[in-house]
C-alpha cells in the first residue's frame, strides 16, 4: 500500500519537473553558472553531481533526471558554441547526472523504495539490530556516505575523462540573458521546495504511523489532487504587472520536449530484465554469491563480493528483484556463518542502487543516456565499471567500519 503513496509523489514530482522547465529555471541556472560565475567545465560537472544527489534525496531519481535534462542540453550547447561538438563533454554531462541521481538515494531511509523494502523485510524476519535502523540514525551515516561517494564519483570522472582537456575557450551562453527570465520563476521555486518537504514529511508519517495507513494515503492523494487543480485551473498573477494572470500548466506542457529516446531505453531495460529473469540468469549470480560467502574469506572481502555481485546483477536485472532475491538467499547464510544479517541486508540495499555501467541498468541511466545527444556507450561502460567497483569498496567498508559501530553490530 505504501507504493500508492509513491505513485502520488511521482505524479506531483513529474508536474513540478514540467513546471520547472516551462518557467525556464534550467536557463536561469545556466545563466548563473556561465553568464555570471563563468565556471570551468570541471566545476560545472561537480555542481551537476551535487545538485542531482540533493534532488534525489527528496524526490524519485527518475524525476530528478527529467528535471535535469533541459539543463544538460543547455550546457552542452553552451560548450559547443565556444569549442565545437564534443561527444566526450556530452558523456560527462550525462554521467555526472546519473551518478548523482543514483547516489542521492542512499542518504535517507525514505529516499528510495529499496530502503523501505529493507526495513519491511528486516521487521518481518525479526532481524537482530533492526531497532537501531531509524530515520534519524540513517541520516547520521547516510548523509556522510553520500557526500563521500559524490566526491569519489567526481574524482573518477576527472581522472578518467579529464574534462580540462576539452575546454579551449570560455563557455558562452546559447541564448540571450532575457530568455533566462520568466515571471513565475520565484513561485516555481517555492512550489518545488514545498513539494520536496511535504513529500519528505508524509513519507516519515507513513513510516512512523503505519497503523494510520489509510489516513496517510487519503491525505497524500488529497494534496496531490489539490496540487493538480492549482496548477491547471487556478489563474496566477506573475511578478510582472504587465502580464495577465494565467494558469501555471497546460496539458501540452506535460508532454512537450520529453526525452522520447530515453523512455525507449527504459522500456528496453524492462523487457530485457524480464526476459533474463525468465531465463534464470539470476540463479548464476546467486550461486556465485553463495559460493563467495562459504569460502572463508575475511569479512571485508566477503562484504565486497556481496556488494559487487549485487551491483553487477542490477546492471541486467530489476534492482527490486535483485534486492529481494539476495535477501532471501543471504539471510540464512549470514546466520549460518555467524555474520550480522542487518549488515548484509544494508550492503545489498545500498549496492542495488549502484548500477552505473549501462543505459538499461536503471530508469535513471536510460533517461539520461537517451536524453543527452552524443553520449558514448563505451565510456559509460568503462567509467561505470570503475564506479561499481569503487561503490562496492566504499559501501562494504562503510558498513563494516561505521554502521556496525553506530548500531553495535
Amino acid at each position: 500500500m505504501d507504493k500508492i503513496q509513491l505513485i502520488f509523489f511521482f505524479i506531483s514530482g513529474f508536474l513540478v519537473s514540467r513546471l520547472i522547465i516551462k518557467v525556464r529555471l534550467p536557463q536561469r541556472i545556466v545563466f548563473w553558472l556561465i553568464g555570471k560565475k563563468n565556471l570551468s567545465l570541471a566545476k560545472i560537472l561537480f555542481y551537476l553531481i551535487v545538485i542531482s544527489a540533493l534532488l534525489s534525496f527528496f524526490i524519485p531519481n527518475a524525476i530528478t533526471v527529467l528535471t535535469m535534462l533541459p539543463l544538460l542540453e543547455l550546457l552542452r550547447r553552451s560548450y559547443e558554441a565556444a569549442n565545437g561538438p564534443s561527444k566526450s563533454v556530452a558523456t560527462m554531462l550525462a554521467l555526472t547526472t546519473i551518478y548523482g541521481a543514483n547516489i542521492g538515494g542512499m542518504g535517507s531511509i525514505t529516499a528510495t523504495p529499496a530502503n523501505g523494502i529493507l526495513v519491511t523485510y528486516a521487521v518481518l524476519n525479526d532481524v537482530p539490530g533492526i531497532q537501531h535502523l531509524t530515520f534519524a540514525s540513517w541520516l547520521v551515516w547516510g548523509i556522510p556516505l553520500v557526500c563521500i561517494f559524490v566526491c569519489i564519483a567526481a574524482l573518477i570522472v576527472y581522472v578518467i575523462l579529464r574534462p580540462w582537456k576539452y575546454q579551449k575557450n570560455s563557455i558562452h551562453l546559447p541564448f540571450d540573458a532575457d530568455e533566462a527570465y520568466h515571471p513565475f520563476q520565484k513561485l516555481t521555486i517555492w512550489i518545488s521546495v514545498s513539494y520536496f518537504f511535504s513529500s519528505f514529511i508524509l513519507s516519515l508519517l507513513l513510516m512512523y504511523f503505519p497503523q494510520q495507513l489509510v489516513l496517510m494515503l487519503l491525505i497524500t492523494g488529497g494534496l496531490t489532487l489539490l496540487f493538480i487543480f492549482f496548477l491547471f485551473f487556478v489563474p496566477v498573477k506573475g511578478g510582472d504587472k504587465n502580464n495577465p494572470a494565467g494558469v501555471l500548466l497546460k496539458i501540452a506542457d506535460c508532454y512537450n520536449e520529453l526525452p522520447t529516446k530515453g523512455f525507449v531505453f527504459v522500456g528496453i531495460a524492462v523487457v530485457l530484465a524480464a526476459l533474463l529473469y525468465a531465463a534464470g540468469i539470476q540463479e548464476y549470480f546467486f550461486s556465485w554469491s553463495e559460493w563467495t560467502m562459504k569460502i572463508g574469506v575475511p569479512t571485508f572481502v566477503l562484504f565486497f563480493f556481496i556488494a559487487l555481485a549485487t551491483s553487477f546483477s542490477t546492471e541486467v536485472l530489476s534492482n527490486t528483484a535483485v534486492q529481494i532475491s539476495f535477501f532471501v538467499m543471504t539471510l540464512p547464510l549470514a546466520q549460518q556463518l555467524d555474520l550480522s544479517a542487518l549488515q548484509v541486508l544494508i550492503i545489498i540495499t545500498l549496492s542495488c542502487t549502484c548500477a552505473f555501467m549501462s543505459p538499461i541498468a536503471t530508469g535513471v541511466n536510460g533517461l539520461a543516456f537517451g536524453g543527452v545527444k552524443g553520449v558514448s556507450f563505451t565510456r559509460m561502460l568503462l567509467v561505470g565499471c570503475i564506479m561499481n567497483i569503487a561503490g562496492a569498496l566504499l559501501i562494504s567498508g562503510w558498513v563494516l567500519g561505521v554502521i556496525s559501530r553506530l548500531y553495535n553490530l
